[in-house]
Formats: structure tokens, sequence, C-alpha cells
């Protein structure tokens, strides 16, 4: 990894993860009841997409704790105001308080707290809560990624791709729509046909006690066919890398955080090793537009 990319390493960062720790599992016991007895009402937000009572509760809590710990500190939530103020302070925590809204009303348990603090565009502190089993992964720039079981950490480390790499690609972006160009590369890869996944990706996805696949696969958005935000992917980014992974957009760039537009403009690819995201790079490198897109798309949402 190129650690220029984050230009605080070499600070400890403990505090803030010990915190979003915290918020993290005291957000997750806030939706568990919700989860388990199946009550939580539904909302749908401006751009048609869930809120549930578990989102809003998990927000809560989190914003008390973050606030609470850093005052000074901006915080942009999915479920709060994006106040751009927070893009000219240095360190902003980035949280999806419930991952995967709609896997929780459908009673799945494919949804996660994710919680990021970035510094100077990039993420410097990551805790990825699975609420269903307690799971926690953790990560600080420059020092690693962790299994957290109570106060315990347990290094996290990705297991090298198969041979051929199983890929993935979501409904979230544009697996169904650029289902040939995905065919395409994975015929050139020897892989076998990527499924077109229901959720986006969370950190635990590579985790191998629930790993399917070892590449994923989030096409670059046309026009508001990709709804990904910077909440969905600054936790993972930090975990994934930290991991030995890698997570870059579509043109091998790091995504930057706490932009004016949140949204994501150069679409995702997430993989468990250096050298097999570097294959699928090369071989999108025929599919994509030469040109990638800003980093930071306009107009302001």
């Amino acid at each position: 990894m190129n650690t220029s990319d984050y230009p605080s390493e070499g600070s400890s960062w403990e505090d803030e993860l010990s915190i979003a720790i915290e918020a993290g599992r005291a957000a997750a016991a806030e939706i568990l009841p919700f989860y388990e007895s199946r009550d939580a009402e539904t909302y749908t937000k401006g751009d048609g997409s869930p809120v549930t009572d578990a989102d809003l509760a998990s927000d809560r809590i989190i914003r008390e704790t973050i606030g609470a710990a850093f005052p000074g500190d901006a915080l942009l939530t999915e479920e709060g105001a994006k106040n751009l103020d927070r893009i000219d302070n240095p360190r902003c925590w980035i949280v999806d308080p419930l991952d995967g809204t709609a896997q929780f009303v459908a009673g799945t348990d494919r949804f996660e707290v994710l919680i990021a603090l970035v510094h100077q565009g990039r993420p410097v502190v990551a805790v990825s809560v699975h609420p269903p089993s307690g799971a926690v992964h953790a990560a600080i720039a420059g020092a690693g990624a962790w299994l957290v079981d109570d106060k315990v950490r347990r290094p996290f480390k990705l297991t090298p791709a198969q041979t051929p790499p199983r890929l993935a690609s979501s409904k979230w972006y544009r697996g169904r729509e650029g289902r040939d160009m995905i065919l395409h590369v994975a015929e050139e890869l020897g892989a076998a046909e990527p499924p077109v996944l229901e959720i986006g990706f969370q950190p635990r996805a590579f985790d191998d006690r629930i790993r399917t696949y070892d590449v994923f696969i989030g096409l670059w958005p046309e026009g508001d066919m990709s709804i990904a935000q910077e909440w969905d992917l600054a936790a993972s980014d930090l975990i994934v890398n930290e991991a030995g992974g890698r997570f870059t957009d579509m043109w091998g760039r790091f995504h930057r955080y706490n932009k004016r537009n949140t949204s994501i403009s150069g679409g995702l690819l997430a993989s468990a090793d250096p050298e097999v995201h570097q294959r699928v790079l090369d071989a999108f490198a025929k599919e994509r537009p030469e040109e990638a897109p800003p980093a930071d798309p306009v107009p302001v949402r």
C-alpha cells in the first residue's frame, strides 16, 4: 500500500478506535431487539430507500458517543444532515448506522454498523460491527486490522484469492446493467460466472468463516444508477487495505472522503490480495472509459 495516502500514519489513534468500538457495540445493542422482534417501523426516504426505527436509534447512540468523546470533530452519517462545514474539518467521522437496511427489513442477517474516522480525506480508524453475531472487525491506518472479542484483538489477515478468483458483483453497482462487461472480464480471468448480490460490499465478506468470493466488482455509475455513498465504503476501505487486500475505485485510485459530494463516482474494486486486484484492473482497462471520472462529482447532494 502507498502509505503516503495516510497523512497521519504514526499517530496511535488508539483512543479513537476505542470510542468507535464502544459506539459500534452500543449501536448494535440498540438494533438487536428490533431485529429479534421484527417490529421496527419502516419509512421511505426522499431517494426511495428504506429507513427504520433501528437505523434512527443506532444513529442517535453513535452521535451521542462520538460527540461526547470528540466534540470538535465533524460527523457525517447516512441519517444525519450533511452540513458542508465538515469539509473544513480535517477530522470527520463517517458512519452508516445500519448498512443493509433492506436486508434488515427482510429479516436476513446481512447488515452491519460501519464507523470510520477520516483524517484529511482518508480513513485512519475503522470499525464494523455485525449485530446478530456481535463480530467486530477493526483497523488503524498503518497498524493493521483485527477481529475484536471483548477487549482481545486477533490479527485479521485476508487469505489470498483462489485460482481462478471467485468474482461477485452487486445490483447496487450496475451488476445487472453491466453484466456483459463483467462476464467478459470473468472469461479473461478464467473465472466462473459471477453472482449478482442483493447487497453491497461489507468487510466481513472477506472473513474466511463466511467468505464466498475473492473480488467484489462495483461498476462506475452512469447517471443515478449507483447510489453508493461515502458511508457505504469508508470503514470497509481501511479494514480491507490494512488486512492485506486492496480497496480502490475501478481505475485503481484510493477513494477520497469528506468531499463536497458524498457520492462515489469511480465505482469500487475490493480484492483479497494485491496481485488479483491488479489483474482485474488490467482486464477492465479494455472496458472502462479511458478518462477516470472526478473524485468529487457535482452537483452537491
